[in-house]
């Protein structure tokens, strides 16, 4: 199997070092994007299987970095982190800890587990449109089975879906459309904002999976405009 490639996007010099001294003891190699745009460029360019990116610099970047940025993290695995000076130590973001033990574990988790069973692929230039389409979400193993909701914005490369049921990263859902024709909608959890966790729509951001060329066609369409 070929070696997994793998971005991460820092911008503090601090926290880039730090997390590169961690991920050289793992083992792992990577390349670095200082920013969003970068990152945009570089995706479009290469096939990747994941990202990395420091929660500090997706927190400070502009609003057009933050749609770049939520993307990709739509379409990527992503691991999010954080580096925190005073502590001189790497957190995780609350869905992302407990995973495996200490940074190290967390960051070979994320590689084994999470990249190396994605296909390494370029990033289109999908147009994330605002759309709400009712749907039904159907968790993995039947969780959040039958919750009738809405997306909130959708691409040809994936959607962020309003809820408030948990839902992890890498978990997978099927998405139904009120059109038979359309059929059930795979897609994979990339991220999400949990209920009273910030002042934005709760929801999951969701990556397409496996799509039929009529489902193919069919968000197209939907996300045209």
């Amino acid at each position: 199997m070929e070696e997994a490639r793998i971005v991460m996007v820092v911008n503090e010099p601090e926290a880039r070092q730090a997390y590169e001294e961690a991920l050289r003891a793992c083992g792992i190699s990577y390349e670095v994007a200082q920013g969003f745009r970068e990152l945009l460029r570089m995706t479009i360019d290469g096939a990747y299987n994941g990202l990395l990116i420091d929660l500090l610099t997706l927190i400070r970047s502009s609003k057009e970095e933050k749609t770049i940025a939520y993307d990709c993290i739509n379409f990527y695995p992503t691991l999010r982190l954080k580096w925190d000076s005073r502590l001189k130590c790497i957190s995780f973001s609350p869905l992302e800890q407990g995973v495996a033990p200490g940074a190290e574990g967390a960051l070979t988790y994320f590689m084994e587990r999470r990249c190396k069973s994605f296909s390494a692929r370029s990033l289109r230039r999908f147009n994330r449109k605002d759309r709400y389409l009712s749907l039904v979400l159907t968790g993995e193993n039947g969780a959040a089975a039958g919750v009738k909701t809405f997306t909130v914005n959708i691409s040809q490369g994936g959607a962020f879906i309003h809820t408030t049921d948990p839902h992890r990263n890498g978990d997978r859902v099927s998405l139904t459309v009120p059109d038979p024709s359309v059929g059930s909608v795979e897609a994979v959890v990339c991220w999400s904002i949990p209920w009273g966790g910030c002042s934005s729509i709760p929801g999951i951001g969701v990556m397409f999976d496996g799509l039929t060329d009529e489902q193919g066609a069919w968000l197209q369409q939907v996300s045209a405009g």
